[in-house]
């Protein structure tokens, strides 16, 4: 039944950039290190396995929790993922307690941090504290990602490695800055029609905490799609601010492995980078087009 459900959606899935990051992060990783035991081809390819399947766990839940899967018996199919990516890293890694700690405090760390978005994801605008207008911390942020450092830990564990090895330090920073900027990306693409369904993100959050910081509302109680966007559409300084933000986390992500000539990775986040400029310059020839429809009073809220 599972293998039936799992079929339509496994293109999808497949499809995710972050499916192809999962699955080749252990080939990448066993590539930079140079110990004189290094993980045997079938043991990364097992770990390959393992971290896609984990991560298309992950993407399920994710789907559920944003309502953009409607049908509940996907959850059990992510249940299922979850169990045999387990499976694998407990057939490679069967005694080694320090990776099942590090996996643990990942785990819980995604975990926190999926909460505290799904918490404020879906409540209205008029929410009395503001306080899901946090969803623009950088750190909950990248730790919404933070089992894609699950394969690393793996494969210096099978080196016999220590997670606190300064090199395997260095992959989990570039992926969480990489795995920031990533979203953000996205986040400056979905913000408006996520928050005509009711979802906050990244930008609207900062959009949200900007209008009030700046006395254009007064309350975010006061604040509505519309109003925002007319808000942002004129605001270049928080426009050029977010690129900003996006473009630091890639210049980290490069800072954090610039010793270790990784092809693979600089690649990886040099084309990130280069996305994010594309979209930043498509994104602007749209505000002028925009700007010439509807002047500058369309910013004002639309029943004032």
């Amino acid at each position: 039944m599972l293998r039936d459900l799992a079929a339509p959606l496994l293109p999808v899935l497949g499809e995710s950039e972050f499916s192809r990051i999962a699955t080749l992060l252990p080939y990448w990783v066993a590539d930079l290190l140079e110990e004189p035991d290094p993980p045997s081809p079938l043991e990364t390819e097992t770990l390959g396995l393992a971290s896609l399947l984990g991560w298309w766990s992950t993407l399920i839940q994710d789907e559920l929790l944003d309502r953009d899967l409607d049908r509940p018996e996907f959850l059990p199919l992510a249940m299922a993922f979850h169990a045999t990516a387990v499976g694998l890293l407990a057939q490679l890694l069967p005694g080694s307690s320090v990776f099942w700690t590090a996996f643990q405090r990942l785990s819980l760390a995604a975990a926190e941090a999926h909460f505290w978005e799904q918490r404020h994801h879906l409540l209205p605008l008029a929410e009395p504290e503001g306080e899901g207008f946090d969803l623009d911390d950088l750190d909950r942020l990248a730790d919404r990602s933070a089992l894609l450092q699950v394969p690393v830990i793996a494969q210096f564990a099978l080196c016999g490695c220590s997670p606190e090895d300064p090199r395997c330090g260095a992959l989990a920073q570039m992926l969480r800055h990489y795995a920031t900027a990533r979203q953000i990306a996205d986040d400056r693409t979905d913000w408006l029609g996520d928050l005509q369904r009711g979802r906050l993100n990244y930008v609207s959050a900062r959009i949200a905490r900007r209008m009030v910081e700046t006395g254009a509302a007064e309350s975010y109680a006061e604040l509505d799609a519309n109003w925002m966007a007319g808000y942002f559409l004129y605001d270049d300084d928080l426009f050029a601010e977010i690129q900003q933000v996006a473009l630091a986390a890639c210049r980290q992500a490069v800072q954090s492995t610039a010793g270790y000539d990784s092809v693979y990775l600089d690649e990886l986040v040099s084309e990130l980078a280069g996305r994010l400029e594309d979209n930043y310059e498509a994104a602007l020839d749209s505000r002028r087009k925009l700007r010439a429809l509807f002047p500058p009073a369309s910013g004002a809220r639309a029943d004032t």
